[in-house]
């Protein structure tokens, strides 16, 4: 993991050191989930953990069938994602499904709720499971989301407006003004509220911040150049901060128009772990990728 070159100091960017209140919460597309299973497929064309993204990509488009159709109650999503996706699961996973899928409907609830917000239990017989009950609450959340009315966002929030969800990542989109905006992408209903653009969303520091990004083991760095301070920031990169040391993707679809927070975050899951190894934790969570216990 890399440091990119240092970005310019908050009181020096003019645009976007706080939370622009003028901009709007963004719906999600209709499609978001068939998109995020083509930008998958995109992204797993030679990477290492190919198998994992055409896995997430296979779930999404499933998202998709759930989130086009009448709601469900979560076991009968579950039922559903379990029945069109059974001959790509391990064996694992669908003898945790089994035993999801037999707990009783006060139990499947609690476990719900508990994931809703980022809690579950990280190992035990369920654990393995927990991927597509997260996929089936994401594809519930987002329905129901995208019928209602858009709050306005009243600060720097840390959880999503709409419904309360934790962040999956933040990304970066190009203003009305030309200047970057930085948007945080939820959880659960996939909505995105706008955030400051250099800002920790945990604690709100704004000084001590890290960036880094993936880099080949015979990157040279460019020399600094203060006309060109971003020259050498990445598509995926991790906010980290030195105050809480919290620490939060951020996706850039200023560099890789093609990008999609939800698939771009899972295909670069080695900057988390990387991150984790230097003392930083992941503010929020992706339902799709639930770590297990150390």
């Amino acid at each position: 993991m890399t440091p990119t070159q240092p970005i310019l100091p908050a009181e020096q960017i003019l645009a976007g050191d706080v939370p622009l209140m003028s901009q709007p919460v963004l719906r999600p597309p209709a499609d978001i989930f068939a998109r995020r299973a083509a930008r998958l497929r995109q992204l797993a064309d030679g990477h290492a953990m190919a198998g994992f993204l055409r896995l997430c990509a296979a779930i999404c488009e499933q998202q998709q069938a759930l989130h086009d159709a009448s709601r469900l109650d979560p076991r009968a999503a579950l039922e559903k994602l379990a029945q069109a996706l059974a001959p790509q699961l391990p064996s694992p996973v669908l003898t945790s499904l089994d035993a999801l899928l037999a707990l009783d409907a006060a139990a499947l609830s609690r476990l719900a709720e508990r994931l809703l917000n980022g809690d579950y239990p990280a190992e035990g017989p369920l654990f393995a499971a927990l991927p597509l009950l997260g996929a089936a609450l994401q594809a519930q959340a987002t329905r129901s989301i995208r019928q209602r009315p858009l709050p306005e966002p009243q600060s720097q929030e840390a959880r999503c407006p709409c419904c309360g969800g934790l962040p999956l990542a933040s990304q970066l989109l190009r203003g009305d003004s030309g200047h970057a905006q930085r948007y945080v992408v939820c959880s659960m209903c996939s909505h995105a509220w706008p955030v400051g653009r250099v800002r920790c969303l945990s604690c709100g520091n704004s000084r001590d911040l890290s960036y880094y990004s993936l880099a080949a083991q015979d990157h040279v760095p460019a020399a600094p150049d203060h006309q060109q301070p971003h020259q050498e920031r990445g598509a995926r990169e991790v906010e980290a901060c030195g105050e809480c040391h919290a620490a939060l993707k951020q996706i850039s679809l200023l560099l890789d128009a093609d990008a999609e927070a939800g698939a771009d975050d899972l295909a670069s899951l080695a900057l988390d772990l990387l991150a984790g190894e230097a003392g930083y934790a992941r503010l929020g969570f992706n339902p799709l990728f639930l770590p297990g216990a150390n």
